[in-house]
């Protein structure tokens, strides 16, 4: 956790956000706690079953009306006004504005800092010092994207040489999916692994859950909900 604390308006730079808010964790190793949101705008892959595509899809949304440019100290001050101890930083793939997450990270003390990345780009040393867990969700097949543009090896192994990263899969045929991501688990020596199921309502998340339990036991994994989604929170 960063302990230095640095006063607001010494903190420079901008960040281009989606939008920002409080909430609690739905996903992976720290599902149910409180915290707030950064969402940063824009990103370098196009997930056929992206959830968040007004952050990047300039085809269906104007980036002048679901985006904006926010001073970083205006963010530290948003974050500590919220009194809360966790911040998660995601997207979009908020890792193509790494000197807005650093300034963002620097600034906030006692707050633990999550980073959702979809494991192209790799951190510089400075921001993967102020990260208190990565939770990299490298795609899959399922994804729609070539291998070559999902699957980055240099920045799979700079996250995982951290020893505070995560590696999560979002299945949706877990037959298919399963086998591509023990593939990639292996190849890329990737651990510890979390499987979730994808879906954007309660029906396909539960069901999603019933088919991944007991395979993922057996390969040593874990699993994640999506409790946003189970609870209809944001």
């Amino acid at each position: 956790m960063n302990t230095l604390t640095v006063a607001p308006e010494r903190v420079e730079g901008s960040a281009i956000l989606t939008e920002k808010f409080e909430s609690f964790q739905g996903e992976g190793p720290w599902t149910g706690q409180r915290c707030v949101f950064v969402r940063f705008s824009r990103c370098n892959l196009r997930c056929g079953f992206c959830d968040t595509p007004e952050s990047w899809d300039w085809s269906r949304y104007n980036p002048a009306e679901v985006s904006e440019r926010a001073p970083v100290a205006e963010l530290v001050s948003w974050v500590r006004e919220r009194g809360v101890d966790m911040m998660v930083i995601t997207g979009g793939e908020p890792m193509l504005q790494q000197p807005a997450m650093t300034a963002l990270a620097r600034g906030l003390a006692n707050v633990r800092v999550q980073v959702e990345t979809n494991g192209t780009i790799a951190p510089t040393p400075e921001l993967a010092s102020l990260v208190d867990l990565w939770v990299v969700s490298p795609k899959l097949a399922n994804s729609g994207m070539t291998y070559s543009t999902r699957i980055k090896p240099a920045a799979l192994s700079a996250f995982a040489v951290t020893d505070r990263a995560v590696f999560k899969f979002v299945v949706t045929e877990p037959d298919r999916d399963l086998d591509e991501i023990a593939q990639l688990v292996e190849e890329h020596q990737l651990a510890p692994v979390w499987v979730m199921p994808e879906g954007t309502t309660r029906e396909k998340i539960l069901a999603g859950m019933d088919a991944l339990y007991s395979r993922a036991t057996e390969r040593g994994w874990n699993v994640s909900t999506r409790l946003h989604i189970l609870t209809g929170a944001r």
